[in-house]
């Protein structure tokens, strides 16, 4: 195109040029405005790669922190949905595979409520993937017969977090998926997008969210202002934002690599995402679960602190390596730190493991102070 630009008389070339990319840039945002109203489909998500890093850590945490890293790389989800968009409900059933052990999830999501159901069906299966990596562990699925073909409710309306939970959710799937935001699209750099055979793709970056945002605040309404507002709080935090989104007209499919990078406190995230979509129209009804077939999250989480007490997941060889390190170089630890270790190995660990847990941490946090 750059060729034709200089053998054809300019005025002509940027005519055709401008003409044709904004064709392009319309049929992108055709595309994605009617992949957005098909009501059904299948999907994948993948990570490619997650890094963390932490400031000033020590050789232990590193480790840690490394393993941690490498054991999430290479997860992938995959599965299919329905939604229906009057009702404001979704239903999916998606596989998460992980170093070769695959668990089954089921989950309906009432946007309207909100609340959230999950089939406990991959208890079992997550109890065959436990004991895979440590036999030992006095864990059985017979622990959990009393929730067999239940569903754990998670009633958001109840919850004290319904605010924060509703703007989540409105931000990602009103804003990004609206007729706001296809409008926006209409404002981008038409040389921005590139079309090949049936596909056109574009990348988005950090600076496309931040002038999403401030289209919003001008040309939105009082609920997308107020949604970009929350958005926009949590923008600092993301240093790096690069995603790829490749539509198929043909096929009406879509596929997005994306490369982000979070940054708190003093730790950095950078996690390497292809995720692929094929939506449909689907005449399909979804019917959530029925109450008698439900358990609350409460509920739940006291059956898996009965499981639990006096369990371990953690061998008391690892565990008395984990306190010695912590005791050599807990000094190195932030305040951050310390409460993201006692959140991260609370639920592997018998209440007496915990409780020497948080005394070595809190000493740990003593020095550093």
């Amino acid at each position: 195109m750059k060729k034709f630009k200089v053998i054809m008389v300019i005025a002509l070339a940027l005519v055709v040029f401008t003409g044709c990319k904004k064709q392009t840039q319309k049929e992108f945002s055709e595309e994605l405005a009617k992949q957005g109203e098909m009501n059904s489909g299948e999907f994948s998500a993948v990570i490619d790669k997650l890094t963390i890093e932490t400031e000033d850590s020590d050789a232990p945490t590193r480790t840690m922190t490394d393993m941690a890293a490498k054991l999430i790389s290479g997860t992938k989800v995959s599965g299919d949905y329905l939604i229906d968009f009057k009702k404001e409900l979704l239903a999916t059933n998606m596989t998460v595979d992980n170093l070769g052990q695959k668990l089954p999830i089921e989950l309906y999501i009432d946007g309207k409520r909100p609340s959230t159901y999950m089939s406990t069906a991959f208890m079992s299966e997550l109890v065959d993937i436990v004991k895979e990596f440590n036999p030992d562990i006095p864990f059985d699925a017979e622990m959990f017969e009393e929730v067999e073909g239940k569903y754990i409710l998670d009633d958001q309306k109840e919850s004290k977090e319904k605010d924060d939970a509703k703007t989540d959710v409105g931000t990602l799937s009103e804003s990004l998926n609206s007729d706001l935001f296809s409008d926006y699209l209409g404002t981008l750099d038409p040389d921005s997008f590139e079309k090949k055979e049936d596909t056109i793709k574009r990348t988005f970056t950090k600076k496309d969210i931040q002038n999403f945002i401030k289209y919003a605040k001008e040309n939105g309404d009082k609920d997308a202002k107020k949604e970009v507002k929350e958005l926009e709080k949590n923008i600092d935090d993301l240093t790096e934002y690069k995603q790829t989104v490749t539509l198929n007209t043909k096929k009406h499919t879509q596929k997005s690599t994306m490369k982000l990078t979070v940054k708190s406190e003093d730790t950095t995230s950078t996690i390497d995402l292809t995720m692929n979509n094929k939506p449909k129209d689907s005449d399909k009804k979804i019917k959530l679960p029925k109450k008698a077939d439900t358990i609350s999250m409460e509920e739940f989480e006291k059956i898996i602190e009965d499981a639990q007490e006096n369990t371990s997941l953690i061998s008391e060889e690892d565990f008395n390596e984990l306190l010695s390190v912590i005791r050599s170089n807990g000094s190195q630890l932030s305040q951050a730190q310390i409460e993201e270790f006692k959140s991260t190995y609370k639920p592997y660990l018998t209440d007496e493991q915990y409780k020497q847990l948080e005394e070595a941490l809190d000493q740990a946090g003593q020095i550093t102070a």
